[in-house]
């Protein structure tokens, strides 16, 4: 006897759509109602969702209390969106239905794409309470809590199926799935022993920078290094991995790797804000200031409201004494409403190096509030008094100053030296 559904499926594998869809007709008129339940199966798995709703509604004509058939078509109308028409379908399901298990987890999915998740949860744990040993169950609801962020409850769900022996379900890794929840919720230590029980060769390239991005939280360096170089010798434009193997290569001091790997990040991704300003931070510390100035001006063209890159190229300012620069760097930052505690005394120090000493002025006494406990800027504050002429401010500087660095004799001896000219 002549099987067109297996006829249909070769066809649609030869490219030969027409003469597919003209046998897909004669198997609904000719089949048996096995093959066209498979042929839906696999007609559904391609993609052919239009071809496998004609198929279950031609069996359902004949089986109208079929609840399996209305799963299957409460999944194919979630996938046109039709949210109703699935509702519809799942709502013929009786409780009594050997379907009634897989229509609680359609149901579950459903809820899910509406945004009902108290819904959802609630479809699942009916589920797991009608069949708490059963796997894929207990997968749905772990995944559920997974992705609604509720990784304790996820984590003992998919150590339940480590227990049953169940490793790896729908292409899924139960220990990644746990590492990664572990390091969700700041568990570093328990995050990195679950990835590392994953096989080399079962690593996806997301667990191995993941596993990396662990392993420098760790500062375990030795470890990290070999996943990142492995993951960009697979992909070099996973471009994630560059600001934190740049950040890594400056960690054990080898700046001109990290430059390095700055800017072949930058050749793949020069959208990244991130990457310029570790670039920028790296060529200043390397002495290249007009380097240095060039990547933290093409991060803030990116993000003109990224405050940590207006700092630090009005510190590259100061630095280089380029003053107005300083000036002009914090007036870009005010006019975005960026502001920082850095800011004022940066300002303080360039206004009285342009001899502003009224605007100097200011700046200090702003700073002052932002700065009562650093030993540093009552420092600089006690040189500006000095430099101005104002003595016993001078010497009240210079006194929090000590009190906050007592052992800095040389302050120390300075203190004494003034209160005795005084």
């Amino acid at each position: 006897m002549t099987n067109y559904a297996e006829e249909m499926m070769a066809a649609i594998r030869l490219g030969q759509l027409d003469q597919a869809q003209t046998l897909f007709q004669k198997s609904l008129a000719n089949d048996s109602d096995d093959l066209i339940y498979s042929l839906a199966e696999d007609l559904y798995a391609m993609g052919f969702v239009s071809e496998s709703k004609q198929a279950y509604l031609n069996l359902v004509e004949k089986y109208p209390h079929e609840g399996q058939l209305k799963t299957a078509l409460a999944e194919l109308a979630i996938e046109e969106n039709d949210l109703d028409q699935a509702q519809d379908y799942l709502a013929q399901i009786e409780e009594d239905s050997p379907a009634y298990l897989e229509a609680l987890m359609v149901k579950a999915d459903l809820y899910q794409s509406e945004g009902l998740t108290e819904s959802a949860q609630a479809a699942l744990e009916k589920a797991q309470t009608l069949a708490p040993d059963e796997p894929v169950v207990t997968f749905a609801l772990a995944e559920f809590y997974f992705s609604t962020g509720e990784y304790h409850q996820a984590i003992a769900n998919y150590r339940n199926l480590l227990l049953q022996g169940q490793r790896r379900i729908a292409k899924v890794d139960m220990a990644a799935r746990i590492g990664t929840a572990y390091a969700a919720i700041g568990n570093v230590d328990n995050a990195i022993a679950y990835l590392e029980q994953i096989k080399p060769l079962d690593l996806t390239i997301d667990t191995k920078f993941q596993l990396a991005f662990l392993y420098v939280e760790k500062k375990a360096d030795d470890d990290a290094l070999p996943l990142f170089q492995d993951i960009l010798e697979a992909d070099p434009q996973y471009t994630s991995v560059y600001p934190l193997l740049g950040q890594l290569y400056e960690r054990i001091k080898d700046t001109a790797e990290a430059l390095k790997t700055y800017q072949i990040g930058l050749s793949y991704d020069q959208t990244n804000p991130i990457l310029y300003r570790l670039a920028g931070a790296l060529a200043f510390r390397l002495g290249d200031t007009d380097l240095a100035k060039e990547y933290y001006q093409a991060a803030l063209d990116l993000d003109d409201q990224d405050l940590t890159t207006y700092t630090a190229l009005a510190d590259l300012n100061l630095a280089i004494h380029d003053y107005d620069a300083v000036i002009a760097t914090i007036g870009a930052a005010a006019d975005q409403d960026l502001v920082d505690p850095r800011f004022a005394w940066d300002l303080a120090r360039a206004y009285h190096a342009k001899e502003e000493e009224d605007k100097a002025s200011e700046q200090w006494l702003i700073a002052a509030q932002d700065y009562p406990e650093n030993p540093d800027f009552w420092h600089d504050l006690a040189d500006w008094y000095h430099e101005v002429g104002r003595r016993q401010d001078e010497l009240q500087a210079l006194e929090k100053a000590v009190d906050l660095d007592p052992d800095n004799f040389e302050l120390a001896d300075r203190l004494a030296d003034l209160s005795l000219d005084l």
